[in-house]
């Protein structure tokens, strides 16, 4: 039995306030104290200062208006009745403290709460005091301005600054009665949604009974109840002390309703007990909690408050409820009673029972030969781990004995940690399957929001389940809430001494995580994975085999074992993932073979519909394994490719020198002299389709074929793949990108939008922070390569100080000619299987020289598009010639086809044929050319 995740923060002893309307929030470290400060300092400006009042009942006399403005707009803006509660909810009290007459202990208590009034007026409550109307409204913004940060308030305050902002035109000076009428009907939509009590009394009675009745339907059927919904309401407003049925609900609920609230209302008046309905009410909101409807009961009970507050201030505005029998503080406590962590010990009846009857030596052997019971865990676990004898000691000591499992394992990503956690799991046989966490649930997420969340999976896993959390070492590590969440989960181990708990990390993950917490690694058994060698991959792919049916000579497992070592990893194609890769080439290649050679001796009779042999009796030899494995599935001389490409001769240039710097550097290694690797990460400027993508794609595969870089794989990125949207995402999915591209190369096209951003606050700036850092730690096997507009990267590379000495290497793309994108253009038909009929190219030179050349110029890209439009006219046009050559040979001629030439269908050489008329027109306003054809 759990709490929805939301709601888990209040289980806690953190700093939490309780909107309702929102939910749980817990108050940053020292955000309450900011606004203070912010508070005082509005209240000394000088166009404040002397403003002041001696009337104020709770604020030391002479007390500013603004001062006075800001109590009352704390009352307001939770919502007219609506429940605001937690262990900080006293918001007048706390932001106001140095300015209270008499200031009273604050609680702490998260069962503490309390339901606001509803009373709006114009923006110049207190202010009205003030001799100058406009500067009044003026303070009373600024009264808004000073209490941001608030979050179960935000979307309230920034409505009623909206509103502020946009100040209805008339008279400042008019009663306030007058000018309150003006404003709620300048409100706005948007504005009356988030602060629906400006639509008066009754339209805010109307917006709290469709939700009290929609939570209530849902209450209902969670937890049916014997009444009708008419005599529910009547008992809310008796509830209110109410000693009729307000008229306004005629307009709230229907007349029919109405008439029928009427009918009942004496009735159940002469009958009604308070305190016997708060206990059955109390009652229906516990069942309702344990049936799974935590967040319907906090609805109904919003609801029904500001429905009491608004029938007992009515005809005017929902003012603070008096004393009432809606078990609110009732509900808060029986939430924690119900689903706060609890001690657990161990009835003995639940032992000494079973042994009733039953012989000493089953007894003894059921518990392992242990007096008192003790560990029903297995002497040995059965493990299928492979080459990993530190993780296999560890789970074979951690099942033997009787203390809850704590056990850290760090390793290489594909070295069997999950494998290990899986295993481990099913020999402690908890009850319940292991409950797996992985980093994305916990990083980048708000603290409250990541503590709740490890608070509830460590409740409910204690005792009789295996909590499994992946990437603590990302977890931890994360800049935002990474060292406040190690701290936490140190804390739960603790609080939870029946937890049984694995944590997996990456290779050092112990060491990052121990930099960060250094007490944390101490309460875990650690075990370290370690990359497979030849022995290992060997058997791995001899299970890799097996798995798909067939099976493997030593001599081919051994070539098998020998290859996977010296592959180098590719993204997640790593370690043990490399076998079952392996596996299947091997396997479908050989199947194919034998397939083959079945057929031809005319042996396939009584075979399988598909051809394909037997799976139990596919044998691989070592002639099966290939020489060599390419993870990146490049084939071809990039060298030759990179030469083949149209123009870029100063790009060809400079990419040669660059390998022949290579090649010298590895001359220079050989002949035994010391030789520092330069820096590869480079800079590529120039406009749209110029070849950029294509050169970075094959400079990856030049560097694999030189030594360079382990798989020369390609992945491209852009501003969206670094930066998050909120704190604490962007530097974790800087770090995923990263590890994605290891062994090759990081393409980062329009990187000058990083840092171009005019958003406050843009995180930008720290995935640039966090990729120098990173293209430092993994120089020797990662080329970086950013590339955008000549100048925007300019700038780009002046925005930090680290970034222009991490790109040594510059290189520009020129724009191609007009005869470049003509021999472009031919190429990429040619690609598609189409030829260019005789001066198609003239045309095609016409319309570019006519082209206007600027930054937004497609190149390569421009040519692609009217390819594509071509294409497309070339198929209308054979298409139709097609459906007039079918009609004339299915149907008459007439007189009229006597003289004339039958149409034929289109040839062969026709369909792959592009004319000039199949291109774009030729446009007379040049301006329009990128507008339609890019």
């Amino acid at each position: 039995m759990r709490l929805p995740e939301h709601l888990e923060l209040l289980l806690t002893d953190e700093p939490v306030l309780d909107v309702y309307s929102y939910g749980p929030w817990r108050v940053p470290d020292g955000l309450f104290e900011e606004i203070a400060a912010r508070i005082d300092g509005l209240a000394a400006d000088p166009r404040a200062a002397e403003l002041t009042t001696d009337e104020h009942k709770l604020l030391t006399l002479p007390a500013t208006l603004v001062t006075a403005e800001i109590f009352g707009i704390l009352a307001f803006l939770p919502g007219g009745g609506a429940i605001k509660a937690g262990s900080y909810s006293q918001l007048p009290e706390r932001l106001l403290h140095r300015h209270l007459v008499n200031p009273g202990p604050l609680s702490t208590r998260m069962t503490r709460w309390d339901a606001p009034g509803g009373r709006w007026r114009p923006p110049v409550d207190w202010l009205i005091e003030a001799p100058d109307r406009e500067l009044a409204i003026e303070l009373a913004r600024d009264c808004l301005s000073v209490l941001e940060g608030i979050q179960p308030l935000e979307e309230r305050r920034k409505a009623l600054l909206r509103l502020y902002d946009d100040a209805p035109v008339c008279d400042v000076n008019l009663p306030k009665p007058e000018l309150r009428e003006h404003w709620h009907a300048h409100a706005g939509d948007d504005i009356v949604t988030a602060v629906p009590e400006l639509l008066g009394p009754v339209g805010y009675l109307e917006w709290v009974c469709t939700g009290l009745l929609a939570a209530y339907e849902v209450l209902a059927e969670a937890a049916p109840r014997d009444e009708s919904v008419e005599t529910h309401l009547i008992q809310l407003l008796l509830q209110g002390s109410m000693e009729h049925v307000p008229a306004e609900l005629a307009v709230a609920v229907g007349e029919e309703r109405y008439h029928e609230l009427r009918r009942r209302f004496p009735a159940e008046h002469r009958g009604f007990k308070p305190g016997a309905w708060q206990e059955r009410t109390r009652a229906w909101l516990v069942r309702a909690l344990v049936a799974g409807a935590a967040d319907a009961c906090r609805g109904w009970l919003d609801m029904a408050m500001r429905f009491v507050a608004i029938a007992q201030g009515l005809p005017g505005d929902p003012w603070f409820p008096k004393a009432e029998w809606i078990p609110v503080g009732q509900f808060q406590t029986d939430l924690r009673r119900l689903y706060a962590p609890r001690r657990r010990v161990v009835n003995p009846l639940t032992e000494t029972l079973k042994s009733v009857g039953e012989p000493a030596g089953d007894a003894a052997a059921r518990t392992g030969g242990r007096a008192g019971g003790g560990s029903d865990r297995p002497a040995e676990i059965a493990t299928s781990l492979v080459g990993q004898p530190e993780v296999v000691a560890a789970l074979a000591e951690l099942t033997r004995g009787e203390e809850p499992v704590r056990l850290l394992i760090a390793g290489p990503d594909g070295t069997g940690k999950r494998d290990a956690a899986q295993e481990l799991g099913r020999a402690l046989a908890l009850g319940r399957d292991p409950h797996w966490v992985t980093d994305n649930l916990l990083t980048g997420q708000r603290l409250s929001d990541a503590v709740a969340k490890l608070h509830a999976d460590a409740r409910d896993c204690a005792g009789d389940r295996l909590l499994i959390i992946e990437g603590l070492d990302t977890i931890v590590g994360d800049p935002g809430n990474g060292e406040a969440i190690a701290a936490e989960l140190h804390r739960l181990l603790a609080v939870h001494p029946d937890l049984h708990l694995v944590a997996l990390a990456g290779a050092g993950g112990d060491e990052r995580i121990r930099d960060i917490n250094p007490v944390l690694p101490q309460r875990f058994r650690i075990a370290r994975t370690r990359p497979f060698t030849a022995q290992g991959h060997a058997e791995l792919f001899r299970r890799a085999l097996e798995a798909r049916g067939a099976r493997g000579t030593r001599q081919a497992i051994e070539a098998a074992g020998v290859l996977l070592a010296a592959t180098p990893p590719m993204q997640t194609l790593r370690n043990a993932r490399l076998a079952p890769h392996l596996a299947d080439l091997v396997v479908a290649a050989a199947r194919a073979r034998a397939a083959a050679a079945r057929d031809a001796a005319g042996e396939a009779a009584g075979e399988a519909a598909d051809g394909s042999a037997p799976k139990a009796g596919l044998l691989i030899r070592k002639q099966d394994i290939p020489d060599t494995l390419d993870t990146s599935q490049a084939t071809g001389n990039p060298l030759a490719e990179l030469r083949d490409l149209t123009g870029l001769e100063t790009v060809k240039h400079e990419i040669a020198l660059l390998v022949a710097g290579t090649h010298a550097a590895r001359l220079r290694s050989e002949s035994g002299l010391t030789i520092t690797p330069p820096t590869r990460h480079m800079v590529f400027t120039g406009n749209p389709g110029t070849g950029k993508t294509m050169v970075a794609r094959l400079l990856g595969r030049i560097y694999k074929r030189l030594g360079v870089l382990s798989s020369g794989h390609l992945v491209e990125a852009s501003r969206a793949h670094l930066v998050g949207e909120y704190i604490g995402q962007t530097a974790p999915r800087t770090r995923r990108l990263v590890e994605r591209a290891l062994g090759g190369v990081l393409f980062i096209d329009e990187a000058y939008t990083l840092t171009q951003s005019p958003l406050k606050g843009d995180y930008g700036h720290e995935a640039i922070a966090e990729l120098v850092k990173l293209m430092e730690d993994h120089r020797e096997d990662l080329v970086v390569i950013v590339a955008g507009y000549e100048q925007e990267m300019a700038e780009f590379l002046a925005a930090n100080p680290g970034l222009d000495s991490r790109f040594p290497k510059q290189i520009h793309f020129p724009d191609y000619t007009d005869d470049e994108l003509i021999i472009l253009f031919g190429q990429l038909a040619a690609a598609d299987g189409f030829r260019l009929a005789p001066g198609t190219e003239d045309v095609l030179l016409a319309m570019l020289r006519r082209a206007p050349r600027g930054p937004s110029f497609g190149n390569g890209r421009l040519m692609r598009n009217m390819l594509d439009v071509a294409v497309a006219n070339q198929a209308d046009r054979v298409a139709s010639a097609a459906v007039v050559a079918g009609k004339e040979i299915g149907g008459a001629t007439g007189k009229s086809g006597k003289n004339r030439k039958p149409a034929k269908p289109p040839s062969k050489k026709d369909l792959v044929t592009l004319t000039a008329d199949d291109l774009p027109p030729l446009l007379d306003h040049p301006e329009e050319f990128f507008g339609l054809y890019l």
